[in-house]
């Protein structure tokens, strides 16, 4: 086992290796992906087909497509007849085709195949066109042949175990559309001819004759993310810019040509290839100043600063990681935009500006106005409610305590203890309409004292007690069961848009000040960082 450290992450890899070389792999931690972990996991895959998911962003992917499909998603078919390359990407991935491994190359292999290149420099400096061999090991002495451009000239190379025979055309002709290269090898001696030039030859050196090859054969790119994962003398840095076509092959001189493919002009797999003569980009359109950038068969928008998504319509927010500084809410907190900047949503047991401090809590404190609430599993309360708390208030109104039939704001049966001007009110729902208990007396909403109030309902019938002064629910029938699956939330709710509209006497807010000792029907909560269950707000 061998560990890497990896720049810009710093993140430990265990990387395994078996005898087979080309058998290791990277252990990735959570949240990175890819042959090397180079890149955050896709969390939300919108690619189909089998798509390659690459994050754009931390928050939006691209998809590079298999071959035979096209477009954002990959949703869309298409018929290659001229496969069309684009090279290597941003996210340093090639495109390619991949065929079945080629059968009797040892002694002898004959290439033909043509090829028109994309309209730029980058073209013709340092770009695969074709490779067979091993990969996985990287070392000098793996048995590959490889065609390719550099400089401007058409390279053949091939290994057969004792060192690299290295074949170069002269400059390529500018002028010529559809450039046809023919090259091969019979046991050390290769050859080369690429359009009108003379045929060029040379052989490797040392005493092997034959060639172990079994795997794919690859054009236009490289299935492996990484040149230095290839064989030495082997490495192109770029993948194919253009149309390769009308490829070839011979294993014998008294042989015929025959295609690629098994079957016949089939490719076992590819990676963002695209048909010759057909732009993507024509079809997308990138608002705001975004750029389309076609890559074979992928396509996507790279957008300029300040704006996002896939056509480039959407804003970047203040508390998107792609903002220019990002936010700065610690792990596991919330981001909340703000009209002049941002707040950070504390979760239960942190605090702080950016929630970077680590806190005990046992008395909890509410903050109304910065979305404070603790939720706790549901307690069975269903033909019996009977709940009891101290809490020491900083504002007249509040929610206490809420539990309901659905999180929603036609929520069904509820139960609700708040505070309304300074008043303490219990509502309850039980399918019948909504019954409302008050308090006789108005607490203190200085901080100043801690109040006890006892309350809830044994069947229809309610009771509110607020230190020892009792109030009654004079009621003779109606519905007895209090049906609810919500989380049971204190001090506040997490959306306030999704209590009853019944269960607090104007619009919810949370509660401001103090809670301690919350018993419902004889279990005690433990108002602390680890007491809490599930999602959790800024409690200090």
């Amino acid at each position: 086992m061998v560990h890497f450290h990896l720049w810009p992450n710093d993140v430990s890899l265990h990387v395994y290796t078996f005898s087979d070389a080309e058998d290791w792999f990277c252990e990735c931690p959570r949240l990175y992906t890819g042959r090397l972990c180079q890149f955050n996991a896709c969390e939300r895959n919108p690619c189909g087909h089998g798509a390659t998911c690459i994050p754009k962003s931390p928050l939006e992917a691209v998809c590079l497509c298999p071959y035979g499909r096209q477009g954002l998603l990959c949703d869309e078919p298409i018929n290659i007849t001229r496969a069309r390359f684009s090279g290597t990407d941003e996210f340093g991935y090639t495109s390619f085709v991949a065929y079945s491994s080629l059968p009797s190359l040892s002694f002898f292999y004959e290439f033909k195949l043509k090829f028109t290149l994309a309209n730029n420099s980058s073209a013709v400096k340092d770009n695969l066109i074709l490779f067979a061999g091993h990969k996985g090991q990287g070392n000098d002495g793996d048995d590959f042949f490889v065609l390719g451009l550099r400089n401007g000239r058409v390279v053949h190379k091939f290994n057969l175990g004792s060192g690299i025979a290295i074949i170069v055309s002269d400059r390529l002709n500018q002028q010529i559309n559809i450039h046809t290269v023919t090259f091969g090898r019979s046991k050390k001696t290769g050859w080369l001819k690429v359009d009108g030039q003379r045929n060029r030859t040379g052989s490797s050196p040392g005493p092997l004759v034959g060639l172990n090859v079994f795997n794919q054969l690859f054009v236009g790119g490289y299935n492996e993310y990484t040149p230095e994962l290839l064989p030495l003398g082997s490495r192109f840095r770029h993948g194919f810019q253009g149309c390769i076509f009308d490829v070839q092959f011979r294993t014998g001189r008294d042989r015929k040509f025959q295609v690629l493919g098994q079957p016949a002009g089939h490719p076992a797999f590819g990676r963002s290839v695209g048909q010759c003569g057909v732009t993507l980009c024509v079809h997308i359109h990138c608002r705001n100043g975004g750029t389309c950038v076609d890559s074979g068969s992928s396509v996507y928008c790279q957008c300029p600063f300040g704006w996002k998504g896939a056509l480039c319509s959407e804003t970047v927010s203040v508390c998107d990681v792609e903002h220019s500084p990002p936010p700065l809410c610690a792990h596991g907190s919330t981001c909340i935009p703000l009209p002049n900047g941002y707040t950070c949503q504390c979760p239960l047991g942190t605090a702080g500006l950016y929630c970077e401090k680590a806190v005990t809590i046992s008395d909890p404190y509410f903050s109304g106005n910065l979305s404070s609430w603790m939720s706790f599993p549901p307690v069975s309360i269903r033909h019996r409610t009977a709940l009891q708390l101290q809490f020491q208030p900083l504002s007249p109104d509040g929610i206490l305590v809420y539990t309901a039939q659905h999180l929603s704001a036609r929520a069904g049966d509820f139960f609700c203890l708040s505070l309304k001007s300074g008043f303490v009110q219990l509502r309850y729902n039980l399918g019948d309409g909504t019954h409302i208990l008050q308090s006789a007396q108005q607490v203190d909403s200085h901080g100043r004292t801690w109040h006890t109030v006892k309350t809830g309902r044994i069947g229809h019938q309610g009771f509110l007690s607020l230190d020892n002064k009792e109030v009654r629910e004079n009621v003779t029938e109606g519905m007895t069961t209090l049906d609810v699956a919500t989380d049971i939330f204190v001090g506040g709710v997490s959306t306030l848009s999704f209590v009853s509209t019944d269960a607090t006497e104007g619009e919810p807010m949370g509660f401001t000040g103090g809670l301690r000792e919350l018993i419902l029907n004889g279990q005690e909560f433990a108002l602390t960082e680890t007491g809490a269950d599930g999602e959790v707000g800024t409690v200090m």
